[in-house]
C-alpha cells in the first residue's frame, strides 16, 4: 500500500527522544505527503499548514535580509518543539519536514542532528 510506504519514509525520525509527529509537507500548498504520529489530539493537515506558512513566510522575509537561505525553524510551545526543515529546495515542489516532539524528553541537539541527517539522505 502507497500509504504505508510513505510513511515508512518517516521511520528514522519516529526515532527521536520525545517524537511525537513528523509530516513531509508540500511547501506551496500545506498539502500533506506522508505523516505519522504517537500522540492523538494534534491534527496532522493543521500543523502540516501552519508549517508552510511560518515557511512561506520566512522565505520571504529572508529574500528581505542578508543571509543565505533558510535552513530550520523551531517553534517552542509550553509542552512541544515544533521543528520545521527544507527537505527539498528545487523550485517545484518544495518539500518541508514537520517533526513535533516533547518538549521535556527531547534532546534538542540530538534531535536536530537526526532531522539534518534524515534531511540529507532524504534529499539525495
Amino acid at each position: 500500500m502507497i500509504l504505508d510506504e510513505a510513511e515508512a519514509l518517516l521511520d528514522p525520525v519516529s526515532d527521536i527522544e520525545g517524537f511525537m509527529l513528523a509530516c513531509l509537507v508540500d511547501a506551496s500548498t500545506g498539502m500533506v505527503l506522508a505523516s505519522r504520529k504517537d500522540q492523538d489530539g494534534i491534527s496532522v493537515p493543521t500543523a502540516a499548514a501552519g508549517a508552510a506558512d511560518i515557511a512561506n513566510v520566512l522565505s520571504h522575509l529572508t529574500g528581505e535580509l542578508p543571509v543565505d537561505g533558510l535552513e530550520d525553524v523551531m517553534v517552542t510551545f509550553r509542552g512541544q518543539l515544533y521543528m520545521i526543515r527544507l527537505v527539498r529546495e528545487d523550485p517545484e515542489p518544495q518539500i518541508l519536514l514537520l517533526v513535533i516532539l516533547d518538549r521535556d524528553r527531547v534532546n534538542l541537539a540530538m534531535a536536530r542532528h537526526q532531522i539534518r541527517t534524515f534531511c540529507a539522505s532524504f534529499a539525495a
